[in-house]
């Protein structure tokens, strides 16, 4: 480096100019610019780490700042300590909140992309760069073993009770759109539809997949205020085939536990001042009057 590019360095500093802002007007790197300056003495030393109470744990150096909105303690992290300083104070220059703070600002209007939508050519170009990504063999889920792994990792987390609060936000989230009518059953058996078509003919009006609270039921009629629920032997575990001890694999539950479950929505249907009855499949097949002689009940007791 010749003399006259070291005076113009030495000038630049002593006029305010940063090393930065001298690397890139003179084009030459930084490391360089601060040897130039070290050599003369010249670099300021910073002292405003030296103000902030730098901590260290497990994680690394961290300053504490408070968030200007719930006033919650935050902790701005680094593995190095000079970094750790400067980014708390980027971060008190650009009103950095807590993330509970900051994800409420941005619902709505305040959320970056309200509003926004992808063009056609864009939602083209994602399109064709997703083409042949995770499916099939390129998959991690489609590998058996991996699935299965997924599979029990997340049911010992639900049987912990880790996710207890997932769950009871997803059971109010589904009661809450049961009861707005927005989720109905959509599986019907075949005995169900073969009662619905009996009843029919009978010059009824049965209505498939009826709400009441947050319980779907399989039939009701208007005409005799009457719900009919069809319990399937196996779905349902008849009790005169099923031990309270047994397992239901597909529910993953127990006979008890299956049959507490329909003692609370029969419960339920009963508060609401429905008549109710209970039509098990074996009970069916050994009679097949059996619908009638229920109808025939409620004709008689009009």
């Amino acid at each position: 480096m010749d003399e006259q590019t070291r005076k113009k360095i030495i000038e630049e500093y002593l006029n305010g100019k940063g090393s930065t802002l001298i690397s890139k007007e003179i084009n030459l790197s930084k490391p360089t610019i601060l040897k130039v300056l070290n050599e003369e003495k010249l670099i300021r030393k910073r002292d405003r780490c030296n103000q902030l109470k730098i901590l260290k744990d497990d994680k690394g150096y961290y300053i504490d700042r408070e968030c200007s909105i719930c006033h919650n303690i935050i902790k701005t992290y680094s593995k190095d300590k000079t970094i750790a300083c400067r980014n708390h104070f980027n971060k008190i220059k650009n009103n950095s909140l807590c993330k509970p703070c900051s994800l409420k600002l941005q619902v709505g209007e305040g959320n970056p992309f309200y509003g926004k939508k992808h063009t056609k050519e864009t939602k083209q170009k994602i399109s064709k760069k997703r083409e042949g990504k995770a499916v099939g063999d390129k998959n991690s889920m489609s590998n058996p073993i991996w699935r299965n792994k997924a599979s029990e990792n997340l049911k010992k987390r639900w049987d912990s009770g880790e996710l207890e609060e997932t769950r009871k936000k997803m059971s109010e989230h589904m009661k809450k759109t049961r009861r707005k009518g927005k989720l109905k059953s959509v599986i019907t058996s075949k005995k169900e539809k073969e009662i619905i078509n009996f009843l029919k003919k009978k010059n009824l009006s049965p209505i498939h997949s009826f709400r009441v609270d947050t319980k779907i039921c399989d039939i009701f009629i208007p005409e005799f205020n009457l719900i009919i629920e069809y319990f399937g032997d196996y779905w349902h575990c008849n009790p005169k085939k099923y031990e309270e001890t047994y397992y239901h694999k597909n529910k993953s539950m127990t006979a008890k536990e299956i049959w507490e479950y329909d003692s609370k929505k029969v419960d339920l249907i009963k508060s609401y001042g429905y008549n109710l009855e209970v039509i098990w499949e074996s009970d069916l097949k050994n009679d097949n009057k059996l619908i009638n002689k229920i109808i025939e009940k409620y004709v008689k007791s009009k």
